[in-house]
């Protein structure tokens, strides 16, 4: 059966059950993204001028969110897959299986505090038409991503496009007009 918007929009809106964040917000853990940004803001880094601030302690950078929900490699999670990665094993399924990052964007809310533990649920946002791109059919697809801290407080929102195209189509046009 080919593939038909209705089978696409099927994944739109439908969120992830709370996925928790495999670590808590740590020293090490802000120091290592510091170190890797090159960021010397103190209030990441220095206690004693954190500790003097409205944030009464060292915060993580709100760009880092993401870090600590991230899975450990080994041993691999168990969790049944959410909506966004069951549109992609659809999408893969019929023959979109390159994927490539085009858009992120974050929107901060609470700050991260050391010792919080971030969880998040993700849904399928948005996918558009398919479209003729210079790497071969395919649909850009947005994900929002809610973070929030062990209070259900939230962290920040996320929206993450990605365009899902089939590049064998590509190279078959392409060899077709030589």
């Amino acid at each position: 059966m080919p593939l038909t918007e209705d089978m696409i929009n099927e994944f739109v809106g439908v969120y992830s059950e709370k996925i928790e964040g495999p670590d808590e917000v740590c020293k090490p853990m802000i120091r290592h993204w510091c170190e890797v940004m090159q960021d010397t803001n103190p209030l990441y880094l220095d206690e004693d001028y954190a500790s003097k601030t409205k944030f009464e302690g060292i915060i993580a950078p709100p760009m880092q969110v993401q870090v600590f929900t991230m899975n450990p490699l080994w041993p691999e999670a168990k969790r049944d897959p959410h909506s966004q990665e069951l549109l992609i094993a659809l999408l893969e399924k019929e023959g979109y299986t390159s994927i490539v990052a085009t858009e992120q964007s974050q929107e901060y809310f609470e700050p991260i505090m050391l010792g919080d533990r971030i969880s998040y649920t993700v849904s399928v946002d948005k996918v558009s038409a398919e479209k003729q791109t210079v790497r071969g059919p395919g649909y850009f697809v947005t994900f929002l991503y809610t973070f929030v801290n062990q209070r259900d407080e939230l962290v920040c929102k996320q929206t993450f496009t990605i365009l899902v195209y089939n590049a064998i189509s590509k190279h078959k046009e392409e060899n077709e007009c030589l």
